[in-house]
């Protein structure tokens, strides 16, 4: 787990390959330290200077548009849920719910409280455990979307959920299969909540939120200024593509 973890923090992997550059050149293999030096440089390029890390996660946040709501489709008249799935939270006492909720928490609660608005006859099914057996992350949206108008009893509660494949898992459990629901997460997420949900044999409608990639007419959004940002984008896709490979590769073993 700890390899895995390396592999998928981008800085880490630049300090893992000085590292193995360093024990290289004390053992008098130079022309490892050399390789391990230079791929650890140009990986640090890569991913915090070039234009390639924004690029790419953009590519994959434009999958699926942003589900417009202005003149309401016909075929959103069935949906009975909007499921929020969970992105972490704090709880730490004395804090008000809002300042508890991660950021990206915070915006697909908002995007499903939205979504739940418009389509008075749904469900807010609010997902997510809790790692320290207190307040659940599920409990949390819903305490949060409670104080912004929507009625306690239009808020329905997946708490043991751990991951996106259980949420999928547990809301069929629930419900049952074949439900065309609201799928609200982050963007760059979004195919891997898409494949778990559909693969449990649901037809959910994409509503991805908190992108990480905005483009912002006159502004480039491709430059070559080095940023802490580019690589957190990096730490972040590598999570995205790592749990995307797990899931088809657990899918296809099982069939």
């Amino acid at each position: 787990m700890f390899v895995v973890h390396v592999l998928l923090n981008s800085f880490y992997v630049f300090l893992f390959l000085l590292l193995t550059g360093s024990v290289a050149y004390y053992f008098s293999r130079y022309r490892l330290a050399w390789i391990s030096w230079t791929t650890g440089h140009v990986w640090l390029l890569l991913t915090c200077s070039t234009p390639l890390p924004r690029y790419l996660v953009q590519q994959r946040e434009q999958r699926y548009p942003i589900l417009k709501l202005d003149n309401q489709d016909l075929s959103l008249s069935d949906i009975q849920q909007v499921v929020v799935l969970g992105a972490g939270h704090s709880n730490a006492p004395g804090y008000p719910v809002h300042t508890r909720l991660s950021e990206p928490a915070l915006k697909r609660l908002l995007e499903g409280v939205r979504v739940h608005k418009a389509l008075s006859t749904t469900k807010l099914v609010c997902s997510g455990y809790s790692s320290t057996g207190r307040q659940s992350q599920a409990e949390a949206l819903a305490e949060m979307a409670i104080e912004l108008g929507v009625l306690p009893g239009d808020t329905l509660l997946q708490p043991l959920a751990v991951n996106t494949e259980a949420e999928a898992r547990t809301f069929t459990q629930r419900f049952g299969k074949g439900n065309q629901l609201v799928l609200v997460t982050s963007a760059l997420h979004l195919p891997r909540a898409m494949f778990w949900f559909e693969h449990f044999g649901q037809n959910p409608i994409p509503a991805p939120t908190n992108h990480l990639v905005m483009p912002d007419p006159g502004y480039e959004p491709f430059a070559w200024k080095p940023s802490l940002r580019k690589i957190e984008m990096t730490q972040k896709l590598l999570h995205e593509y790592a749990g995307m490979l797990y899931a088809k590769f657990k899918v296809g073993k099982q069939r």
